[in-house]
């Protein structure tokens, strides 16, 4: 059983040492809270600690400051006697100044930014040897600087002669025109809206800045340069005052999130006048290790374990999920369907090594595999990803399997196979239906384990997946292995046991109410009857169905072969184009069949495993060392 077994709790002290006990014996545990009201409030007068003081802000606010510096937190462990109000203020101080440092930095890429597109609108008019500080200051003439389209140019020729103006053209491409237009400071408004009309797109010409258009560029270059300059002071100023500060910032961060997490403990437990009273769960482990440390504590005036069935009636126990180095990645898919209840057994173990055989059995290439191996411990190891290494690990089952249909990337003349897929496809399709009979079994033995646990009697022995499901089940398989193997077993007593489980499955909810003792058990209404033997129907059919659909696997072995040939015929024989082609085609299988082959195996998972043994209602153990 991979669920850690675990024991409810109840620590008990006087009101006055609270905070202290909290400290000392449960901040830091890996403990899961319950609502002690809910749990003892039918017991005792008791009531709710008030709402305590809350540290969110400043955990949030130093977690931020932290993550801006780089401090690592874990190399600092000290904390600070200081009030909320003075955290608060502490840190605002450093964020007041950060933000201020935010400020001018924007204000100074601003800045570079409009130096940038003055040196970049003079890029047209760079040839020009005129100071552009005396064309603004002329008082009778007026300029204008910009771009017009090609076609606006065009036209632009035509009306010139008739135009009290003077145009320049500087610079352009097959679309656009830059130039220079001069008129009459009288006329200037008549010739801007002529020059409107043709698309003329204006652009402002440097007025704090004298010089020639190069000599402008420059100074802007330069400019940007201090201004660059001076944003990198800036920075360094932040983190000057952020590393002489760390060793505070960091202490504030602990003591907030510890008395942050006090409340936490503050919210889930009550008191009466005198004491209080926190529960919560544990591993028998741990609860009997703190039972250990707490025997010689006079502050504590009760602690106790029960057995979870004592308290089940007011509340489950948590699950801890609890698996080797293996099987751990494979718990994401568990809960991705749910989390089992603590009296199930964990489906983590045979979900891993199904998922393992499975994958592999369906892509078995050894040379394509030996990527996926590569790549997933490669993820897994960069970004810690869990899929990344359930990649890896079902890579390395690929690989065996591989070897022995004697595939290295499509290639079955490299390695010999003992197991060619194209040469073995009736043994590989009776395999795999073989394999699925097995599991379906297993399925249903997990089943009766788990409605054994829950004390869920009735569905133990007449549910489709219980006893009566397992007969009727096994049944089926030895009469149809007897009748076409001729092994001449008596047929009549799989018949008789295929009809009497038959009838139990039928009669399940009767049946069930019966070994309750409930009266008038015999439904009375015809309906039931009717109803029930369609039912079986989709019963009988979902046996079958389940079972071929472990087809699938030894279907997708072969073909996988097929598009590897298919691969192997477009991309001929010699030459760079068989090299692209082969390299191509062998990265899009990967991609493709990898993908659908990881989904497949999951629906085989999810609906013809779990829905026959697992139903994931479980909750998660969330102990307050990780909140």
């Amino acid at each position: 059983m991979a669920i850690t077994k675990m024991v409810a709790v109840t620590i008990a002290g006087k009101i006055q040492q609270f905070e202290q006990v909290v400290d000392r014996y449960v901040y830091g545990r890996d403990i899961h809270l319950e609502d002690a009201m809910y749990v003892l409030g039918a017991k005792k007068k008791l009531r709710n600690f008030a709402d305590g003081v809350h540290y969110e802000a400043v955990v949030k606010s130093a977690s931020e400051i932290i993550e801006l510096a780089g401090i690592d937190v874990g190399a600092h462990t000290d904390e600070v006697d200081m009030s909320l109000d003075n955290m608060k203020g502490f840190l605002e101080e450093i964020n007041t100044r950060i933000e201020n440092e935010k400020l001018k930095a924007q204000e100074l890429l601003a800045q570079i930014e409009k130096n940038n597109k003055i040196r970049d609108s003079l890029d047209n008019i760079k040839e020009l040897d005129t100071d552009l500080s005396r064309l603004e200051s002329m008082r009778f003439i007026q300029v204008r600087y910009g771009h017009l389209p090609q076609s606006g140019y065009r036209m632009l020729e035509t009306y010139l002669s008739d135009m009290n103006m003077v145009f320049i053209k500087t610079g352009g491409d097959s679309q656009t025109v830059w130039g220079l237009y001069f008129a009459p400071a009288s006329e200037i408004q008549k010739v801007d809206e002529i020059f409107t009309s043709l698309y003329f797109v204006p652009v402002s010409l440097p007025k704090d800045v004298g010089g020639t258009p190069e000599e402008i560029q420059a100074q802007m270059i330069l400019k940007n340069k201090e201004l660059n300059e001076e944003m990198v002071r800036l920075g360094k100023e932040t983190r000057t005052l952020i590393e002489g500060l760390e060793d505070k910032i960091a202490a504030i961060y602990n003591t907030a999130s510890k008395r942050q997490k006090f409340n936490e403990v503050r919210a889930a437990a009550v008191h009466s006048h005198d004491f209080f009273y926190i529960v919560g769960w544990m591993s028998e482990k741990d609860a009997k290790a703190l039972d250990r440390e707490m025997s010689d504590d006079d502050s504590i005036i009760l602690f106790y374990s029960e057995d979870p069935e004592n308290l089940k009636g007011i509340v489950s126990p948590p699950t801890k999920l609890k698996n080797n180095i293996i099987f751990r990645p494979f718990e994401m898919f568990v809960k991705m369907y749910g989390l089992p209840s603590y009296n199930e057994i964990d489906p983590t173990p045979l979900l891993a090594v199904t998922y393992i055989l499975f994958f592999g059995m369906m892509f078995g290439d050894f040379g394509q595999s030996a990527i996926f191996v590569i790549l997933g411990f490669l993820i897994y190891k960069i970004k810690h990803m869990e899929l990344a290494r359930i990649i890896g690990i079902c890579g390395i089952s690929g690989m065996i399997f591989g070897i022995l249909y004697g595939s290295v990337f499509g290639k079955e003349d490299i390695i010999k196979g003992i197991l060619p897929p194209m040469d073995n496809i009736q043994t590989l399709l009776i395999s795999t239906v073989a394999i699925g009979a097995v599991i379906i079994v297993l399925s249903m033995i997990l089943k009766i384990r788990n409605t054994a646990s829950a004390k869920e009697y009735g569905e133990m022995l007449f549910g489709q997946n219980g006893i009566s499901g397992l007969v009727f089940y096994i049944s089926l398989i030895l009469l149809a292995l007897n009748i076409v193997l001729a092994l001449g077993l008596p047929n009549v007593v799989f018949i008789v046991l295929m009809a009497v489980s038959f009838l139990c499955i039928y009669m399940h909810e009767p049946l069930s109410d019966l070994i309750k003792g409930k009266k008038g058990w015999l439904p009375k209404d015809p309906m039931y009857y009717v109803q029930s033997l369609f039912e079986m129907v989709e019963v009988l059919l979902s046996y079958f169905s389940n079972t071929i659909s472990f087809l699938r696997i030894g279907a997708f072995a072969i073909v996988h072969v097929g598009m590897m040939m298919a691969v192997e015929m477009l991309a001929g024989s010699g030459g760079v184009g068989t090299i692209i082609v082969t390299v191509l085609g062998n990265i899009l299988v990967m991609i493709l069949e990898g993908l659908v082959v990881g989904i497949q195996v999951l629906r085989l998972e999810y609906y013809e495993m779990f829905s026959r043994y697992f139903t994931g209602n479980g909750r998660l153990f969330v102990s307050v060392r990780d909140k």
